[in-house]
């Protein structure tokens, strides 16, 4: 994967903002979170940790890493769009 620098628009229908990335990532992992507290030793519970990892971990892990290079300001401001469903 290449790192496209921080995207806050689709500007492409194939490609989704960086936001938007970081809210299915961590809709994801919350779902994990619960998974782990109710049945760490299930096999569906490591199912779903292999398939975050294989689909949604890299892709997040580098729209994180641009996002955390914005100003501080700019990124409370996406943060607060994003919570407001409008990233």
């Amino acid at each position: 994967m290449t790192d496209r620098g921080l995207t806050t628009t689709d500007s492409d229908a194939n490609e989704q903002s960086d936001l938007a990335v970081l809210v299915r990532a961590r809709r994801r992992l919350r779902e994990l979170v619960v998974q782990l507290e109710v049945a760490p030793f299930a096999e569906q519970t490591a199912e779903s940790m292999r398939a975050y990892l294989d689909e949604d971990a890299t892709e997040a892990s580098f729209a994180f890493a641009r996002w955390r290079r914005l100003p501080e300001q700019n990124r409370t401001g996406q943060v607060g769009q994003a919570l407001r469903g409008q990233a």
